[in-house]
Parts: structure tokens; C-alpha cells; sequence
């Protein structure tokens, strides 16, 4: 299996398990935000390390030993891998969502990997900022989507964010094309 290999449900359940547990800090993100907050950083082109954005995903974790750290790395390093490949690819680019129980049904919700989208922003917002006024609007929705994350007041409807979540893999693959012209 070469590094460009998606994880397995199992695998992304096993690193957002370790992102979420004690032996990361507890400001490291969730898997969906850490799917977003990468696709960011790799729509343009990024001056970033593999570990200046490991730290910023789970800070400085605790690995239990060498082979659990080897392990963890290298399923974080292969989600990269795989949003790379699938930009560069041109693919239809697919956001990681959790799904929630919401009255009873399973709904998917995007409000995490847009939030973690934002986060990757903010690390370049001189770049982002630098973009013509029309690639600039390719990221209102995951900045729309990621406000619900932080905010209590919700007054979207289902309909309006539905509309929101269907221009998401359209708008990523716009700027990864504005920063990829070739």
C-alpha cells in the first residue's frame, strides 16, 4: 500500500478516536476538521511542514510508545496524502463529514470540516485575502457553514444550508484550480 492509499473507515475511526483522546491536546481537532483545515492548506501553495500542521491538528500529543506515534503519523499523513491526490487528480473533491442523530435520523454534518477549512485560512490570510473578488466568494460557503460551528443562534434553515453544503466540492475545486493554472 503506497502513502496515497484513502484510510479505511476503521483507520479514520482509530486517528479521530486518538484526536479526541487525552493524549492530544484539547484544542486538537476532530477528523472532519482536520480533513478541512488540510484541504485548505493544500489549495494553495503552502510554505507549511508536515510538522507545523500535525502540531496545529493534534498540538503536542502523548503517544503510549515509538509504534503508536509511527502509526498515528502515518494515518495523519496519508488523510494529506489523500486530499493531495485527489486535488491534483482533479476529482470530484468529497469533504470528510461526520454524521449526527438529529430527531431520530442520521444527518451529515459539514459545519466541522468547514470550521477546520477556516482554520487553514487563517494561517495564510494574506494569501487568502490577495485573491480576485471572485475566488474570494469561493470560500463564502465553508465561512457561512463554519459560522453554525461556532455559533448558538442558528437561524439557517434546511434548505439554505443544504444549499451551502452543494457548492462546497465545486468551490474547493475552483481555487485549487485559481493557485494550479497550468
Amino acid at each position: 500500500m503506497g502513502t496515497h492509499d484513502p484510510l479505511t473507515d476503521d483507520e479514520l475511526e482509530a486517528l479521530d478516536s486518538f484526536l479526541l483522546s487525552e493524549a492530544c491536546d484539547d484544542d486538537a481537532l476532530a477528523i472532519d476538521e482536520a480533513h478541512g483545515f488540510l484541504t485548505a492548506l493544500l489549495l494553495p501553495p503552502s510554505s507549511q511542514t508536515d510538522e507545523q500542521w500535525q502540531t496545529r491538528i493534534w498540538g503536542q500529543p502523548k503517544f503510549a510508545d515509538d509504534a503508536q506515534r509511527e502509526r498515528m503519523a502515518g494515518l495523519l499523513q496519508r488523510l494529506h496524502d489523500d486530499i493531495q491526490a485527489s486535488l491534483v487528480a482533479r476529482r470530484d473533491f468529497e469533504p470528510l463529514v461526520i454524521e449526527m442523530e438529529e430527531d431520530g435520523e442520521l444527518v451529515e454534518a459539514h459545519e466541522g470540516w468547514c470550521f477546520g477549512f477556516m482554520l487553514g485560512v487563517e494561517l495564510n490570510p494574506e494569501l487568502w485575502e490577495s485573491l480576485p473578488k471572485n475566488e474570494q466568494e469561493l470560500a463564502l460557503p465553508m465561512a457561512q457553514l463554519a459560522l453554525l460551528y461556532s455559533e448558538d443562534d442558528n437561524d439557517m434553515d434546511e434548505d439554505e444550508y443544504l444549499d451551502w453544503v452543494d457548492l462546497i466540492p465545486g468551490a474547493v475545486m475552483g481555487l485549487y484550480s485559481y493557485w494550479h493554472r497550468s
